[in-house]
């Protein structure tokens, strides 16, 4: 029988273990690897090797103390199972299926091609009209100081004020109140102006002129509305579960994503950038980076396929890249046997269009936000909470009293 083979990501799941105790088992002949014969740089890793080292051999029945089977959740659409310790939350917005990320059934990099981000996020949200921001009109006190991040946080903080609510109210119109929220959100970035498509509000602010670098600002805003469950969209479902005012679960989602592990990955990886550019030898940094034990800005967690796809698409849609930035991309891909992610993807155009320090991670969250809204919504009209129950595994109450000798 032939034998299954998986992806390095997928390895590292089913082991629960770090890329160098996998590099080790491949090494020692624990696990059989091979060249992907669509991706040479990467590695795919067998199937029953890395069951047979995790424990969970395929067949093998859990069962209880007792000896009698344990029956386990059936595997969702995308593939997933519901492990011990972890919550299932049910959704129409999105999911992941053979690499591709869909919202409401559409494949979003597909809609990266020709969409711009107002119908993206109206086909997010489950629009009745085509163009929800339509009827909006602008704020003239949409000036907040400090840097982009600081003046999307200082809008939604105004907006959870004056929005605030006391009690929970039957009716609701989510979907204006969503788009008002998302309208406020790009002219706390861009200062106003001109009521433009959104991509071009910033290309506006930030100076991009060229239609093709335009163009990009818009492809990354889209690629960018949605992706697999993360930390920042559970924290959007929990916050949106309160029933309050739509800016609670956008601070939850916006705080959350300038976390280290979320979108601090992106801003190291735009540091990085700019010191590959300085040093001038992206080759010999990153191998003195590597020895020195450090993990590559960009390359410090292997995404999933879906989020390769959508960073190679920003990425080709600018042939015109430097040949710098583009041996940036090369050298982490060969040394680090990863495929590219969006946090290189969004650092390397950001450099490219001569973006603004933090704006690559700023576009990420305004594009996020389309996303966030269209959970936080759902999460309101079923009116149910996400629920997870604490298990305690500490040192027993009894156990801890003192003992006289």
């Amino acid at each position: 029988m032939s034998r299954v083979w998986i992806s390095r990501t997928e390895a590292l799941k089913r082991l629960d273990v770090k890329p160098q105790t996998l590099y080790a088992y491949v090494s020692r002949q624990r696990i059989a690897a091979k060249s992907d014969p669509t991706h040479p740089r990467l590695s795919l890793y067998a199937l029953d090797d890395v069951e047979r080292l995790s424990r969970r051999a395929p067949g093998r029945v859990a069962r209880t103390a007792h000896g009698a089977p344990r029956h386990h959740a059936a595997a969702s659409l995308s593939g997933g199972t519901i492990t011990r310790g972890e919550a299932a939350i049910d959704t129409e917005v999105a999911i992941t299926l053979h690499g591709h990320h869909y919202v409401r059934g559409r494949d979003l990099v597909t809609l990266a091609e020709t969409e711009n981000f107002e119908n993206v996020a109206a086909l997010l949200w489950r629009s009745e009209t085509p163009n929800p921001f339509g009827p909006l009109k602008p704020r003239p006190d949409v000036n907040f100081p400090g840097g982009p991040r600081t003046r999307v946080l200082s809008m939604l903080s105004r907006r959870l004020e004056e929005d605030a609510l006391s009690e929970i109210k039957a009716e609701r119109d989510l979907e204006t109140e969503a788009a008002s929220l998302l309208n406020e959100m790009f002219d706390s970035v861009t200062n106003g102006g001109p009521r433009l498509f959104f991509h071009q509000r910033l290309a506006r602010a930030w100076k991009v002129y060229d239609l093709k670098d335009v163009d990009l600002l818009r492809r990354a805003l889209v690629l960018s509305a949605d992706t697999s469950l993360d930390e920042a969209t559970l924290a959007v479902r929990v916050a949106a579960a309160t029933m309050g005012p739509l800016a609670i679960p956008l601070i939850a989602g916006f705080a959350t994503l300038t976390s280290p592990k979320l979108g601090g990955r992106i801003s190291r990886a735009e540091s990085y950038v700019t010191q590959v550019r300085r040093h001038g030898n992206p080759l010999a940094l990153a191998r003195a980076l590597l020895e020195k034990g450090h993990e590559l800005p960009g390359f410090e967690k292997e995404p999933s396929p879906s989020e390769t796809l959508r960073a190679r698409n920003l990425i080709e849609a600018a042939p015109h890249m430097g040949e710098d930035l583009k041996m940036i991309l090369r050298v982490g891909e060969d040394l680090t046997g990863q495929s590219v992610g969006m946090s290189l993807a969004l650092a390397l155009i950001g450099r490219h269009l001569d973006l603004p320090r933090e704006a690559p991670m700023t576009l990420y969250g305004l594009g996020r936000s389309a996303g966030w809204l269209a959970h936080a919504i759902e999460q309101m009209q079923t009116g149910a909470s996400p629920k997870a129950r604490l298990r305690y595994i500490g040192i027993h109450p009894e156990a801890a009293e003192p003992v006289d000798v």
